[in-house]
């Protein structure tokens, strides 16, 4: 039967479930009276004075400054707290671009304006780099702190990366909205290899939900597609060509 003094650290004295990213704790009182406990859905950091320390897996730690695993880290006199990371828990990002920007066709170099949303998933891979370079000491750190964190690298990439993307594969504006999968992959692919590299965070799901070209500007394509086409074969044209593509029909 456990010591009634002992006071317990886990999960359930947390009130933290598995749907929770992370918490912070502080451990008070007499530290060879605490036990802790880290379920196999999480990872626990111990911080002295915000520093982190080691990192420990699933199981039962006892704080003794002669015994525990803790042991060589640890000076009572010193601030001590529990930094919890769920293995489990994803945490969905909501994103959307605030104003329109600039894009153009590029088989008609008509310039247009458009804009874009979905959303992003992301898990904690590496616990200890996620914890020193995203939370720190920063006590009022919270996971929309992260969130706000990730939109904003979410949309550095929007614009680069579609316009980008319509240059590299000739998509005209009037077709883009096919080609969501193409630009999420894209971009889910640029964000994982930084937010792994630099924050230990894995990206989950990447979704563009939604790509709207003012549709003033999907006229004006359209026009100018009908304006670029061969007279002899009726194929679109490249902007300044001067013979088709496709029949070799002298156009100019």
């Amino acid at each position: 039967m456990s010591d009634k003094r002992t006071k317990i650290f886990g999960l359930k004295e947390l009130e933290l479930t598995n749907d929770d990213l992370f918490v912070r704790k502080p451990i008070t009182g007499n530290f060879d009276d605490v036990k802790v406990i880290i379920d196999e859905t999480h990872v626990a950091i111990v911080l002295q004075n915000g520093i982190a320390l080691e990192t420990y897996r699933p199981g039962m730690y006892s704080i003794d400054n002669k015994k525990s695993a803790f042991s060589k880290s640890i000076d009572e006199t010193l601030r001590l707290e529990l930094f919890y990371i769920s293995k489990t828990a994803k945490i969905r990002v909501l994103w959307g671009t605030p104003s329109l920007f600039d894009i153009h066709d590029p088989n008609t170099d008509v310039p247009a304006k458009m804009g874009a949303s979905g959303e992003m998933e992301i898990r904690v891979l590496n616990p200890r780099q996620f914890y020193i370079e995203l939370v720190g000491a920063n006590k009022k750190f919270t996971v929309e702190d992260l969130k706000e964190r990730l939109k904003g690298l979410i949309l550095a990439r929007i614009e680069p990366t579609v316009n980008d993307f319509i240059e590299s594969e000739r998509v005209s504006l009037d077709r883009l909205g096919e080609e969501k999968m193409s630009i999420a992959n894209k971009i889910k692919k640029d964000l994982a290899h930084e937010l792994g590299l630099n924050y230990g965070l894995e990206v989950s799901n990447f979704i563009v939900s939604n790509i709207n070209v003012v549709e003033k500007y999907k006229d004006k394509v359209s026009i100018k597609q009908q304006e670029a086409k061969c007279p002899r074969c009726g194929s679109l044209l490249t902007p300044g060509s001067k013979f088709c593509n496709n029949c070799g029909a002298r156009v100019q």
